[in-house]
């Protein structure tokens, strides 16, 4: 879909709203593994290696997500975090009436795919 000057400017800042909300999860789901005592005391390395995993995959998935972002990727990159759930009904308000329909159309066929296939 193509955007217009203005248009884009509300999906970059949506897209850098969704990077906090996902950085903001990842880090409290992160500090409760930090303070996981029961596996601190049963094997500090292990739990060592096993934060280092976590961090690994969450950048190469916010990587993969965020980086190197261009105009042409803006819709589809603001309809997976509004698929996702990491943005709202409420944040994608912000697009005139008929984005709003666009996104909501997009998930709507999504969400009917996913329950088919289950």
């Amino acid at each position: 879909m193509e955007l217009t000057k203005s248009q884009k400017k509300i999906t970059r800042e949506l897209i850098q709203l969704g990077l906090q909300r996902q950085c903001r999860s990842f880090m409290k789901k992160t500090a409760k593994f930090v303070n996981d005592t029961k596996k601190i005391k049963e094997n500090p390395h292990e739990h060592y290696l096993d934060l280092f995993k976590m961090i690994m995959t969450f950048n190469k998935y916010i990587a993969s997500r965020y980086d190197y972002l261009t105009g042409s990727y803006y819709y589809d990159t603001v309809f997976y975090l509004f698929r996702d759930g990491v943005l709202t009904e409420k944040d994608i308000k912000r697009f005139d009436v008929e984005i709003q329909k666009e996104l909501l159309a997009d998930k709507a066929y999504w969400v009917s795919i996913y329950k088919e296939r289950k």
